[in-house]
């Protein structure tokens, strides 16, 4: 069934919108690159992937500015570009609480933070790509979508993920509460903070997502839904991701790897450099 909403062509604020998302996140992304610079090698999980999540939003922005007199319809560039977007945003949660561990001393067991990074990286990356295919349009099923089932599988995946990182972040702040003498105390809990900032941002957007595959509610449609959708349930949402993490990250410009505090001795004081006292 056609629905009437593919002869509309999109709202003017839903075009004033795009051109405000690709000023601002244009206007972020060079703080973004400084940041990527100064964690350097400790970042590499994190800041990388933060990055590329800016050219995707370039392409989803001009896009819909390019074709602003044209129907509102399901495309692939905005199906491939809100899916990258979502993965991007949730890979760099993971990579921020990983770096938080990695500018502190590792625990005796620290072989389980790399494990917990490669579950969730590997979750976050399934669910991603099933929610992806089977929410991808489809004319030949009643459902609209290629498999109504592997898009709500794929978004709990995505939502599961997001409680693990709750887990993994109060964890990580337990351990970050018993180092308070450590030399990267501050720039770790600067880090922390803009993580717990980011992540319930990240928890409705893809709530949202979830939502949406459950109940395919018309004005939910992330494409031709309300400007209201848009604006709140999509924009704002990543916007407080990317703020929260931009800050975070800015904050922490300065820390010492463990590895080079330990090699320096910090004036031979190794039990506060090892974060003991």
């Amino acid at each position: 069934m056609i629905d009437v909403r593919s002869t509309q062509l999109p709202s003017a604020s839903k075009n004033n919108l795009a051109i405000a998302d690709l000023a601002i996140h244009a206007t972020i992304l060079f703080p973004v690159l400084w940041i990527a610079f100064k964690h350097g090698k400790l970042g590499m999980l994190c800041w990388p992937i933060f990055i590329s999540y800016f050219p995707l939003r370039f392409v989803s922005d001009i896009y819909q500015i390019i074709h602003r007199n044209e129907p509102e319809l399901p495309n692939t560039v905005a199906i491939m570009t809100n899916a990258g977007s979502l993965a991007c945003l949730t890979l760099t949660i993971i990579g921020i609480i990983y770096e938080i561990n990695n500018i502190l001393p590792l625990p005796p067991k620290q072989w389980k933070e790399k494990i917990i990074l490669g579950i969730t990286h590997l979750a976050n990356t399934v669910g991603i790509g099933l929610a992806t295919y089977g929410g991808a349009p489809s004319a030949t099923t009643s459902t609209g979508v290629v498999s109504a089932n592997l898009n709500k599988i794929g978004n709990c995946m995505m939502l599961f993920v997001m409680f693990a990182l709750c887990w993994w972040l109060w964890s990580t702040g337990k351990r970050l509460a018993s180092l308070k003498q450590h030399p990267n105390f501050t720039f770790a809990r600067h880090m922390y903070r803009a993580t717990c900032a980011a992540l319930p941002f990240q928890l409705v957007r893809i709530g949202y997502n979830l939502t949406y595959a459950l109940t395919p509610v018309a004005s939910l449609d992330p494409v031709m839904g309300t400007f209201a959708t848009r604006f709140i349930l999509m924009f704002i949402m990543q916007l407080g991701v990317v703020l929260a993490v931009t800050a975070g990250g800015w904050l922490s410009i300065g820390f010492v790897p463990v590895k080079q505090l330990i090699d320096e001795g910090q004036g031979n004081d190794m039990e506060t450099v090892r974060g003991l006292v």
